[in-house]
């Protein structure tokens, strides 16, 4: 906790009390959705705030519209009107899970939004036009006022934080990747791996807000995504590198020149300037093209110079991209500029049978909420269906959101004490905006300090939303104990039962994530084995990089055996790129093989076998013989091949030339 934590605190306050003046100065009519707006909106990143303003604006007018459609045309069918509303959210929820971008908060907001205005006005449909513009109004001065005072009290520019985090994460992937090339391995190689892929994705989640920044000069998305893009592809390809190592080491020595050039990529990654990168690949191709393969050994090392010659442009590649990150408003190099015309548009990694299911919980919750309001008559079921369908869409992008929400829960409890005090203590001794903002201040101020800080931000949001809600500020002041306890129960039931709904239809831990991506580049792959053309490889790529990255954002919540699991998952991206390599060949044996690996994929993700069976090791030995024998051996098959074999038979020694001739 610092000096940052304390501005940002004071600037939360001082836009919630100007957003809270500015609505009772107009007379709108529920000032406190403006005060909690603030909070909601607010980010230790000035670009992150405005961000998530224009969003949140947007969102809310989407929603809100929404509700006036539905309620007035449904509100004399209670049943169809619930059921209208729940499946609103639940869609856009769906939208929102599939969109992966940062337009998802736009979709989420116009799920939710319409919950919020809908349901409070079904008891006086006639009203709720005017209590959508409200919202929108309220909403709209929250956003404005967060905006315009962090951006303009020491204002801290996500593109300058980007640039020491990128420096930073540079400097970590050099350091693994001197430590992976080790002529003895370091425990904390693996460590690093790990750190590296969180980083990664915390890149990737600080770059959706850099087009809202206010830099002058700020790096683009698809420089940015292809950053990312090149900090993932190391994670297999230094992996790679360090088991042609370990499993050349096991047939015998390295050679002298090859350990040599191996050392001197290490020197160089430590120190970009320690060796010239083009001077590297020189060496590595001429080492290669000096080997003609015999063996299993000789390929291995022919891999491995195929490896370190990849290894080493992509490394070359992402400090450059890294150096046009920290510096957006230098020209971009030729190779910077090829690379980001390759990938304008990327396909990510959907998965649309949890998210419907995450729509489903959702859709659960709220319908739930609204049964129990109709049979009992509760005049306060509103606010659960409300608040069912917040907490689920909050915490739907979570692997397992309950533990999440039951935070939400607890720190929602935490906040009645203090919301009963103000109420029926400390506001009705206020009489002048003054006054009132000198009180809200010590409870305001602390949380906001801890909610800069992340580990806390979790704990913080709910305590300051229930605490602004629970005030429900208004021109005219009342305390109605009643009206109190009431609204209190029913935000608690709507918590419970998001987590109940949640916890039947779709809570998955790290490992049961991690199994469902897996699953699904095993489908690919398969596809990609048994029908080569069908899928676009550059389409297919893409997918594969988000997954490795999805993935090495797990592998550090992961038990052992699931982060085993994880990190050989990183090596699948290789593997396909190995089978579209042999895809150009009309071999029929060649042909026979990729139908051995996509019949291998396809139980694998059905979950019908775990190992590979001896028939595709016997496929793989006869299809390396056959190429051997070429002259000239062709290189790019024979590396491909090569890198099947170890990654599905990683105990396999020398070539069996009598199976493979069988």
């Amino acid at each position: 906790m610092g000096p940052r934590e304390v501005v940002f605190s004071a600037n939360c306050f001082a836009a919630a009390m100007l957003a809270l003046y500015v609505s009772f100065a107009l007379g709108l009519e529920r000032p406190f959705w403006a005060m909690a707006t603030v909070y909601i909106t607010s980010q230790p990143l000035s670009g992150a705030v405005r961000s998530k303003a224009v969003f949140r604006l947007l969102g809310t007018l989407v929603g809100a519209s929404a509700a006036v459609v539905m309620v007035p045309l449904l509100v004399d069918a209670p049943l169809l009107l619930s059921l209208a509303l729940a499946g609103w959210v639940a869609t856009c929820q769906f939208v929102s899970l599939l969109d992966r971008t940062p337009r998802s908060y736009l979709f989420m907001l116009a799920g939710y939004t319409a919950a919020l205005v809908g349901f409070p006005t079904v008891g006086h449909p006639e009203a709720i036009f005017d209590v959508a513009v409200l919202r929108a109004q309220e909403i709209g001065i929250g956003v404005t006022c967060a905006a315009l005072v962090h951006a303009a009290v020491w204002p801290r520019s996500v593109t300058a934080l980007l640039g020491a985090r990128v420096r930073t994460l540079l400097a970590e992937a050099e350091r693994w990747i001197a430590d992976a090339l080790a002529p003895v391995p370091t425990e904390r190689a693996d460590q690093e791996r790990r750190r590296l892929a969180g980083d990664v994705t915390e890149l990737h989640v600080m770059a959706t807000h850099v087009p809202f920044d206010t830099a002058a000069a700020r790096p683009t998305r698809a420089l940015l995504s292809a950053l990312q893009d090149r900090f993932v592809l190391l994670l297999p390809l230094v992996s790679a590198v360090e088991d042609r190592l370990r499993a050349i080491a096991v047939e015998g020595e390295v050679p002298a020149d090859v350990a040599a050039l191996v050392e001197d990529v290490r020197a160089w990654a430590s120190d970009a300037g320690a060796h010239d990168p083009a001077s590297l690949a020189a060496r590595v191709d001429a080492l290669a093209a000096a080997l003609t393969p015999a063996d299993w050994r000789e390929l291995l090392i022919a891999n491995l110079l195929d490896r370190l010659r990849e290894l080493v442009e992509a490394l070359d590649t992402a400090r450059l991209v890294a150096a046009q990150a920290i510096d957006p408003g230098a020209a971009p190099l030729e190779r910077v500029r090829a690379l980001l015309s390759e990938r304008r548009r990327r396909p990510l990694h959907r998965d649309l049978p949890l998210a419907l299911l995450s729509a489903v919980a959702t859709f659960a919750a709220i319908l739930a909420c609204c049964g129990f309001w109709i049979m009992a008559a509760w005049p306060e079921g509103a606010v659960a269906a409300m608040i069912a369908a917040v907490v689920c869409c909050f915490f739907a992008t979570m692997d397992d959101p309950v533990p999440a929400q039951r935070g939400f829960l607890i720190w929602t409890v935490a906040s009645l004490p203090l919301v009963a005090l103000y109420l029926f203590a400390l506001l009705p001794l206020v009489h002048s905006f003054e006054t009132l903002a000198l009180l809200l201040a010590p409870a305001l101020l602390v949380p906001g300090v801890l909610m800069a800080l992340p580990r806390w931000y979790g704990r913080m949001m709910p305590l300051l939303i229930g605490f602004a809600g629970g005030l429900a500020l208004t021109n005219s002041f009342t305390a109605d104990a009643a009206g109190f306890f009431n609204g209190s129960v029913a935000q608690l039931a709507g918590v419970a039962a998001a987590m109940v709904a949640t916890r039947l239809c779709r809570s998955l831990g790290a490992g049961a994530a991690l199994r469902r991506l897996r699953r699904a580049g095993w489908r690919e792959l398969a596809e990609l084995a048994a029908h080569p053309g069908r899928a676009p490889l550059p389409a297919w790529r893409s997918r594969m990089l988000d997954r490795v990255g999805l993935l090495g954002a797990r592998v550090g919540d992961l038990e052992q055996g699931d982060r085993d699991a994880g990190m050989a998952a990183l090596r699948e991206l290789r593997v396909g790129v190995n089978i579209a390599q042999l895809a150009p060949a009309n071999d029929d044996s060649l042909a026979a093989l990729r139908a051995d690996v996509a019949a291998h994929y396809r139980a694998r993700a059905r979950g019908d076998v775990a190992a590979p069976e001896a028939a595709l090791l016997a496929r793989l030995d006869a299809a390396i013989a056959t190429a051997l024998a070429e002259v000239p051996a062709p290189r790019d098959r024979l590396a491909a091949l090569t890198g099947l074999r170890r990654n599905f038979f990683p105990a396999a020694r020398e070539l069996d030339h009598a199976r493979a001739a069988a």
